[in-house]
């Protein structure tokens, strides 16, 4: 008798632990992000290391989130949510802590890799968690307030990260992200939810694929300001013929990625038609499944779902990184005036997750992700207006609020219908292609948006050389192996005997120097912009009617 009353009562009991454990895991996972954006300023002058390494810092952890999340789930369905959820929240633990004690570059980069797979393994659980725990309006009264996490965390993670970093040093955000971390621990150890277990093997070549496809692909973007765009550049590990790379390493990645869809069309033609749910028998005498199930991605809908979450995600990730990045190290802002810069941005991805379930109960799933895609481009082409200003104008107020409007409501719509969709025995394989899409969008917003901007900082040398006189063989404006002189200071650096310049070539220096930084801001910035609209056309295969209909009770 007792052992019968053990779980019911409790889980009564305790109706908030599961939600609690989910939304911290969320919450953390969406923070590291945003406050290791915020401090890439201090980061660079603390660690003294060059802006490039700090943007590998960040690709890194997207990149291998987004790469494992597949997997992640998967391994669901061997040792249950709640055990990799734990798992998931032991390692970004530990990277938390390898990043807040950084002593340089590889460590840092280290900290955000180990960080980066415990996001891959947290990212994908939270469904089938919730999904065990709740039911009726419970469980979607719960995927509603998860999805409202990731956009709170994202939208607040700045402002809160600005201040941390502030007050108390770039390595406390980091300190207390573990601590939540072990909060949430503690908010799992107290679970007891009856979770199915499949006894299923898992096709090793499935889950090696996306992974080697993914970072082959961000990983060529992201170092083509490094490596070279078209012809390799002296710091390349090597070159093919003198060509640089990383345009290789970008269709290897795509060819990789077209393997792995060959792969799962072979193992879905391997499984008996008609077989679902878990499988029984020896585990050795069964086909391998595919990593996701079929159904997955054979809804419009859903396709179109997930390349919303990708491009809002590009958009963010892109945009914060950038405006951050060239506020702290090119115009000199401290964190918290950095971080202030962009609370219009904060505060409209706010207020539009917050009002997100209202607008999604009135406006058609169609409509809607048009408006995101457009208002979301336009608001970033308004930012690049803005920059063409000099930061002046209210552009750079309304550039921020329509991007972040975008933003926001392009997370709840995705993040929310994705999980009401979900079958309870595909919520791990939804939580993963949903994880998948929301890191592949902010890898390669940071990655695209970080190379083009240190492609045109890179560029000023040549401006400055085509006025009549060359860089000094021992000063370097290579932003992507120096620290960037910032505007304030530039009239000093030119100045210096090194350069022996008159004071009329000074100020020529100083002007290109700066209109050139503008214009790299500006084109980076247009370039996110172009790339979220690539998945606009997928808006069409979303149904007529009101996008959060599903989820009143």
């Amino acid at each position: 008798m007792s052992s019968r009353t053990a779980a019911g009562p409790r889980v009564d009991r305790r109706k908030w632990l599961p939600l609690a454990f989910v939304c911290l895991g969320s919450f953390a996972v969406v923070l590291d992000f945003a406050v290791l954006s915020a401090g890439v300023g201090d980061i660079v002058r603390g660690l003294r290391v060059p802006l490039a390494t700090v943007q590998l810092a960040l690709v890194t952890y997207s990149v291998l989130a987004a790469a494992l999340a597949m997997a992640g789930g998967k391994l669901s369905s061997l040792l249950s949510p709640i055990r990799i959820q734990m798992l998931g929240l032991n390692l970004y633990a530990i990277g938390m802590l390898f990043t807040a004690s950084a002593i340089n570059g590889p460590v840092l980069v280290t900290g955000q890799m180990v960080a980066g797979v415990g996001a891959a393994l947290l990212v994908p659980n939270g469904l089938a968690i919730l999904g065990a725990a709740y039911s009726g309006r419970q469980h979607r009264s719960a995927v509603v307030l998860q999805a409202g996490t990731i956009g709170f965390g994202a939208s607040l993670g700045l402002l809160l990260g600005g201040l941390l970093i502030s007050a108390l040093g770039w390595r406390a955000p980091f300190l207390l992200l573990g601590l939540l971390s072990v909060v949430a621990l503690i908010c799992g150890s107290r679970l007891r939810l009856p979770l199915p277990q499949e006894a299923e093997r898992i096709d090793a070549a499935s889950v090696l694929l996306p992974c080697l496809g993914v970072v082959l692909i961000i990983g060529g973007i992201n170092q083509m300001g490094v490596w070279g765009f078209i012809t390799a550049r002296q710091e390349a590990p090597f070159n093919l013929l003198g060509l640089s790379p990383a345009p290789p390493m970008l269709v290897a990645g795509m060819l990789v990625l077209q393997l792995f869809v060959t792969r799962q069309q072979a193992l879905r033609q391997a499984v008996p038609p008609g077989s679902k749910g878990p499988a029984t028998g020896p585990a050795h005498g069964r086909p391998r499944p595919p990593l996701l199930a079929p159904s997955i991605l054979g809804s419009g809908e859903r396709k179109a779902l997930l390349v919303c979450l990708v491009a809002v995600n590009l958009l963010f990730g892109g945009a914060t990184f950038l405006l951050l990045l060239y506020a702290q190290t090119v115009l000199g802002y401290g964190v918290v005036d950095a971080s202030l810069l962009l609370l219009p941005l904060a505060l409209a991805t706010f207020a539009a997750v917050a009002t997100a379930g209202v607008v999604g109960r009135i406006v058609p799933s169609r409509t809607l992700l048009t408006f995101v895609y457009f208002l979301g481009a336009g608001g970033m082409v308004l930012l690049a207006s803005a920059v063409a200003a000099d930061w002046g104008g209210p552009a750079l107020v309304a550039g921020q609020i329509a991007t972040g409007v975008a933003v926001g409501l392009g997370l709840s719509l995705g993040s929310a219908s994705l999980a009401k969709s979900a079958e309870p025995e595909l919520a791990g394989e939804i939580g993963s292609v949903r994880g998948l899409a929301s890191f592949l969008g902010t890898a390669l917003g940071t990655a695209l948006g970080g190379t083009v901007l240190l492609a045109g900082l890179d560029n000023i040398g040549n401006l400055v050389a085509r006025q009549g006189f060359t860089l000094p063989p021992d000063v370097a404006l290579d932003p992507a192996t120096s620290t960037v002189v910032p505007n304030h200071a530039l009239y000093a650096f030119f100045s210096g005997s090194a350069w022996h310049l008159t004071p009329a070539q000074v100020s020529s220096a100083v002007e290109i120097s700066v209109q050139a930084r503008l214009d790299a801001l500006q084109t980076s910035l247009v370039v996110l912009a172009l790339a979220s609209l690539a998945g606009a056309a997928t808006a069409r295969m979303l149904p007529g009617r009101a996008a959060f209909s599903r989820l009143s009770p």
